[in-house]
This record gives C-alpha cells, structure tokens and sequence, in this order.
C-alpha cells in the first residue's frame, strides 16, 4: 500500500523594489502558507506588521534590518484573518500592504466614530470587519459602497458586526465615513472619522 506524502506549501513570494514597494502588494495564502519577503531595494529594510485591530492578535514577526539582496521566509502565527504590513526604510515607511492567510477579515476597531487602522489594504475580493468598541455609529462610503453584504453600520461586539467582501479593481480605493449619535439631551459632541480600504 503507498503513503501519501503530504507536502509543504511554497512560500508565497514577495518582493520588495527600489521603490520600497511589495509586489504583489496584496496576497491570499493557505493557513500555515510561509511567505518569502525578498528585498530587491538596494537598501536595508524593516518590515513591520500591525496586530489585529479587533482581536489583537500578532499574524507574523517583525521583520528587522533585513539587507538588500537577501530573503527571510515567515509562517503566520494565527489563521483565517488578514494582516496589513508596512515596508520601512531610513524611518519612512511604505504601504499598507496586505495578506490574507486563509479566509478570513482585515479588522477595524471603532472608537467614537474614529477607526483603526485609518487607513487599510485588502486583496482583491478580500474582507473587512469593522466592531464598535463603545457605541454604534453609521458607516457611509464614497464614492459607492464596495461591501458584499453592504456594510451601513458599525456595532458594538464583534459577533454584532458581519463580515463582508469589498469588491473592485486593483488600486481602487473606497473611502468611508463613522458617525456616533449622541444621546439628544446629553452635552457631547457628535463623534465621527473616516479611512480608506485600498484593494491591493
């Protein structure tokens, strides 16, 4: 009887320009799928990704004074999210740029209408999530709303708050509007912020 033998996946490749650019700027990998960061800058560079927004979880390790011409292959730490990540080069950074391992959303924390990260990157056909950490507030896009299902709204609780698709082209960017609603006789400001989603 033959044994199958169950092989590794390749890394993802990931290559990093003269112009402190990821390319492919967005990938998707398969849970425990290492990716191989390649730095072609001519320059030594950082790599450094944000924990996730909602849950706070760390996707992969910082990547330190990485040399021009050489490589370092990371495996992600959790599975089904995606992580945003920027390039650093003499304290200027580059990016977001975004992976997706599994299937699973890019996070965004709402506090008082302000969300974090104010500005995020997905694959194409990636996902978000957003969650309300102390009240509801509406959620408006512009200049259409890229979300499937259509995302009007953020609520407090993560299992409040569906997860959706963003849909479009390569290098479209949606732009989004928060807005909290004030109790009508309570003496507070009306809350509110915005970001973008970049499809990368």
């Amino acid at each position: 009887m033959a044994v199958a033998r169950v092989l590794d996946p390749q890394p993802q490749q990931v290559n990093i320009n003269s112009n402190y650019d990821a390319h492919p700027a967005g990938v998707q990998i398969t849970d425990g799928q290492p990716v191989k960061f390649n730095n072609n800058s001519g320059s030594a560079i950082s790599i450094t990704f944000a924990p996730t927004a909602i849950t706070n979880r760390r996707v992969f390790n910082d990547i330190q004074n990485l040399p021009s011409g050489q490589s370092v292959t990371e495996s992600p730490l959790v599975m089904d999210v995606t992580v945003n990540y920027e390039v650093w080069w003499n304290l200027q950074n580059y990016g977001p740029f975004a992976i997706e391992v599994g299937t699973g959303p890019l996070e965004i924390s709402v506090t008082n209408g302000i969300p974090s990260p104010q500005r995020g990157a997905i694959p194409q056909n990636g996902e978000i999530q957003f969650n309300a950490t102390d009240q509801q507030c509406s959620l408006g896009w512009s200049p259409t709303n890229p979300t499937n299902p259509p995302l009007t709204a953020v609520y407090v609780g993560q299992a409040s708050n569906p997860v959706a698709t963003v849909q479009g082209n390569l290098g479209q960017v949606s732009t989004y509007s928060l807005n909290t609603q004030a109790p009508v006789k309570a003496h507070k400001v009306q809350g509110g912020g915005g970001g973008t989603i970049k499809v990368t």
